[in-house]
Parts: structure tokens; C-alpha cells; sequence
């Protein structure tokens, strides 16, 4: 057991659940009955065989050689490839849009929605995403937005 981490809530909690139930509630985070949230960071089984595959190394490659430096602190060197929404949002926006028919893992690998950070940086977005509330931000539109190549022969 250990205590809740909200903010002065003293109550006990199992050592792998962060917030109690009521301070769940006051944040705006769902509870569900398996203790899930709905919006998870965490990689399952199909996420972790995307992360070890070439299509993902290829993309990960181009990302991080865009982004030689840490989008957040801007000062060291960029060693991983972080998805801005996280990978499990943007499969589902993605596949929602109806963009990518022929592409069920389109949203996984979206450049406009990955960005190149240090391990410390990546640490505390990971605990920011974690603790995030409300809708994230539409992936779809994001990649919408973005520059195109414009390709001349």
C-alpha cells in the first residue's frame, strides 16, 4: 500500500493504482471498474511488435534526424522518438478520420504527431501524459496542417 497522490489526500491506495477514487473523480479522470483509464500510455502487445518493426525504425530514423535536439528543453541531443498524442489516441483518431482504410496503424506512425526528446524531457512528458485530462488533441487535423514535400521533376 501507499498513499494517494493527490494533492493533500492522505488515503491508501494498492502500490500500482496512482490516485484514489475520489480524487480521480476531482480531477475529471474515468474510473473504470479495472482501474484503466481511458487514455492509457502504456504499449500492448500489438503497440510493442509496431515499435520493433522496420517501418517503425525507418520513421524513427527520419524523426530523430529532423530533430537533432530536444523539442522541450532544447539543449541535449534527441534520443527518442515520443509520440506527441499517445500512440494509442492517435491509432484510434486515425482510424476514426476513415483517412487511412487500407492502413489500420496509420495513426502510430504519423510524423506530424512524433517529436524527438531527450531521456529526461521524455521522462516528465510521460508523467504529464499520464496525468492528462480532457480530450487530447486531433491528430488528424495536426497532420492536415503540416508542410508537404513538394516534389518537382
Amino acid at each position: 500500500m501507499r498513499l494517494c497522490s493527490g494533492p493533500g489526500c492522505g488515503r491508501a491506495v494498492p502500490e500500482d493504482i496512482r490516485f484514489c477514487d475520489e480524487c480521480k473523480e476531482e480531477r475529471g479522470v474515468p474510473v473504470r471498474s479495472d482501474g484503466i483509464r481511458n487514455h492509457s500510455t502504456a504499449y500492448d502487445a500489438e503497440l510493442d511488435a509496431l515499435r520493433k518493426g522496420t517501418r517503425w525504425q525507418s520513421v524513427r530514423r527520419r524523426v530523430l534526424q529532423r530533430d537533432p535536439f530536444c523539442k522541450r528543453c532544447e539543449r541535449s541531443v534527441a534520443e527518442i522518438c515520443d509520440h506527441i498524442v499517445p500512440a494509442g489516441v492517435a491509432i484510434a483518431q486515425a482510424q476514426a478520420s476513415g483517412r487511412f482504410p487500407h492502413d489500420k496503424w496509420a495513426g502510430y506512425f504519423l510524423r506530424s504527431n512524433l517529436q524527438g526528446l531527450c531521456r529526461p524531457c521524455h521522462y516528465t512528458k510521460t508523467i504529464e501524459d499520464k496525468t492528462h485530462t480532457g480530450p487530447w488533441p486531433d491528430v488528424v487535423e495536426t497532420e492536415d496542417r503540416a508542410p508537404k514535400k513538394v516534389w518537382t521533376f
